[in-house]
């Protein structure tokens, strides 16, 4: 039940509007006015006063069944609460991002987990005159598909990739090649754990190709990732997996530099050498 506040400057009708909203925060997400009053104790009158006026102000849509959701508009929220939590993160990884655009030769980006999508927070263009173009910064992107959004989902909580992976059918289908499929979304991520980063393999954009890893706070949890790609006719299998190499080198820097342990190695040497060996054999230009 909603907690009741008795500050005079608080207005109440407000208050319990907003405390509405909030409930969408727990599964499933999606709920009737019935589901809400029984859970709530709320009056079904005044909860539906309320539900209309979130759906007025484009922050929750009611479905075909009856249902009552969360519109995009709350992401912009959350992106806007990640930009401001994240600048540490912008700031330890702008020379890791700046070393492996050089490295590679290709666009690099950097993402922070912001709810259940990846929001863009910086990145490097590749010197190439035919480079990758397809994401913006500041641009919220679902983790059905992309090379951080993947990286990221493959080690985040349960509950986080059992919502992306039970929606699969509903989120953005961007080519051909973008998941469908439960059970083979699902080894693709625990693919992506094993190896350390993830492939997009035009799934996002059909004409391109790239490599993504995750990035850990200080308490080891998942907060983005970074990813290095380019056009598809430029990178070669041999070459994708080169820059996964290096990408997961870099994000394990980082993540050090946030403070994090990072997930447990599962080969040697450690990545930051293997970072630093690859950068300094591969070239920089073509």
């Amino acid at each position: 039940m909603h907690k009741v506040t008795h500050d005079p400057y608080v207005i109440g009708s407000a208050f319990r509007t907003l405390r509405v909203l909030l409930s969408f925060g727990a599964s499933p997400h999606r709920f009737t006015l019935a589901e809400l009053a029984e859970a709530d104790g709320t009056d079904k009158s005044g909860l539906y006063r309320s539900l209309k006026t979130l759906v007025a102000a484009g922050l929750l849509r009611q479905e075909s069944d009856g249902r009552y959701a969360l519109t995009r508009a709350v992401h912009l929220l959350s992106a806007a609460v990640e930009q401001g939590r994240n600048l540490s993160l912008v700031e330890v990884a702008a020379p890791y991002l700046d070393e492996l655009a050089i490295a590679s030769g290709e666009s690099v980006h950097l993402g922070a987990l912001a709810g259940d999508q990846t929001v863009v927070l910086d990145k490097r263009d590749s010197a190439e005159r035919v480079r990758l173009s397809s994401v913006v910064l500041g641009q919220s992107v679902p983790m059905n598909a992309g090379a951080v959004p993947k990286a990221v989902l493959a080690v985040a909580d349960d509950e986080l990739v059992e919502s992306v992976v039970s929606r699969l059918a509903e989120l953005p289908h961007y080519t051909e090649r973008t998941s469908r499929d439960r059970d083979g979304f699902l080894r693709e991520l625990s693919e992506t754990r094993s190896r350390g980063y993830s492939i997009s393999d035009g799934d996002f954009d059909d004409a391109a190709r790239g490599v993504g890893a995750a990035i850990f706070d200080e308490r080891s949890r998942v907060v983005g990732g970074i990813s290095v790609g380019g056009p598809a006719f430029r990178i070669s299998d041999e070459r994708l997996h080169e820059l996964g190499s290096m990408v997961r080198a870099a994000a394990e820097a980082i993540s050090r530099g946030l403070g994090s342990a990072g997930p447990r190695p599962s080969r040697d040497p450690p990545l930051a050498d293997d970072f630093k060996e690859v950068r300094s054999t591969t070239p920089t230009g073509r």
